[in-house]
């Protein structure tokens, strides 16, 4: 897809110097681009600096500049390229490590200068409910623990809420911060996202709400993502939807649920980015206009990729895929794994109530590819957010 670097209208308070800054870091990244080309053509072309003694594969330049980068500008450059290369120019290289040193320096600098302001208030309420059935399953057992671990190490940014219809999880949660909200029974069905919302928004007063499924762990990026919306735009008066990817993680035993650091090696050692049809976590403003969503139902097949879908398309809502720059490691069981609401009672539900209101809906319409914003960490490791252009026939939005 194409992407587009967009500055949102709301995001205006963004100052002359940012845009400065913007800019000097763009000519840094095109000052070592262009010298690394022309290091590239001297091999494949045989001139440039030094054609006769110059002869480098772009693997090997770019191997060159990574060593010199991780040892934080101890290696000689020049030195790490006439061993691998031969001999390069002088001026060339001089100007490389200046752009570099530069570059570097820019970035600490932003952000020292681009620190955003962290409110002692809880951020967001995140909410969720564990499966309708007693948990005699080790490993669900393991996941659920795991979770209200997790979860709860984000306290105070995050109030916590788990919606219970057993009294089997009531006093872990509570031990670790949680409140619960007992769930109505009405035929067994799972509970209504709408209506989970709802009580949410009664019990705790914050910019965000946020429900996620039971079995997702996450590291302080979430709360990375949320201050950089707060401070950028104005959560009070825009309806935004927040949601992405999971990475998949089978290897239960290796996971720390209270450490970010081992979260984020197992993920990269062990993990897997599921499909882009998976969404398991939705993040809104407080006016996100719930009045008009369907009673769909969490835990079944059909909701995430209808709701995103109804977001985008008929909600006038800034739908934003976060999968870039937030961790949501999926605790894969063996028991279920990827399709756990296939298996369940009741796993047409959602479908009936597609029908029951005469909707054939276009599921691939709400797919992560097909939201229309995402996030991504710039060179100097700050979020920042893209357009999406161009989506194809498969997102478009006159199927409903």
């Amino acid at each position: 897809m194409a992407i587009q670097q967009i500055t949102f209208t709301q995001m205006a308070r963004k100052t002359n110097n940012s845009k400065q800054g913007q800019s000097m870091t763009s000519f840094h990244y095109v000052t070592i681009l262009a010298i690394l080309s022309v290091l590239n053509v001297s091999f494949f072309f045989g001139f440039g600096f030094s054609p006769t003694t110059f002869r480098c594969s772009t693997d090997l330049v770019m191997e060159s500049v990574s060593v010199y980068l991780d040892g934080n500008g101890a290696p000689v450059i020049e030195r790490l390229l006439q061993d691998s290369c031969g001999k390069p120019s002088i001026g060339a290289i001089r100007e490389l490590d200046r752009s570099v040193r530069q570059l570097i320096s820019h970035c600490k600098n932003t952000t020292d200068k681009r620190s955003l302001p962290v409110s002692k208030e809880p951020t967001i309420t995140v909410f969720t409910t564990f499966a309708d059935h007693l948990h005699t399953n080790t490993e669900k057992i393991l996941v659920h623990n795991n979770t209200i671990k997790n979860w709860a190490k984000l306290r105070p940014r995050v109030n916590l809420i788990l919606f219970v219809n057993d009294s089997l999880w009531v006093k872990p949660s509570k031990q670790h911060g949680w409140e619960t909200i007992e769930l109505s029974d009405e035929g067994n069905r799972p509970p209504v996202l709408k209506e989970m919302f709802s009580k949410a928004m009664k019990r705790f007063k914050t910019p965000w709400y946020g429900y996620v499924n039971g079995d997702i762990l996450f590291t302080s990026e979430l709360l990375d993502n949320l201050d950089f919306f707060t401070n950028t735009r104005n959560v009070t008066a825009d309806r935004i939807m927040l949601t992405g990817r999971r990475t998949n993680i089978d290897k239960l035993s290796l996971l720390d649920p209270t450490s970010d650091a081992n979260l984020t090696e197992t993920a990269r050692m062990y993990g897997t980015l599921y499909r882009e049809d998976a969404e398991d976590f939705f993040i809104t403003t407080r006016v996100f206009p719930w009045e008009h969503i369907l009673p769909v139902v969490v835990g079944r097949p059909g909701y995430d990729n209808w709701l995103v879908r109804e977001a985008r398309c008929n909600l006038q809502v800034d739908v934003i895929d976060l999968s870039n720059t937030l961790l949501a490691v999926h605790q894969t069981t063996m028991k279920g794994g990827n399709h756990e609401g296939h298996m369940h009672p009741l796993s047409n539900y959602n479908f009936e109530v597609f029908k029951k209101n005469q909707l054939t809906p276009n599921f691939l319409a709400g797919i992560t590819d097909c939201i229309p914003f995402f996030t991504y960490y710039d060179f100097c490791k700050q979020i920042q957010v893209a357009k999406q252009t161009n989506f194809g026939h498969r997102c478009s939005c006159q199927f409903r």
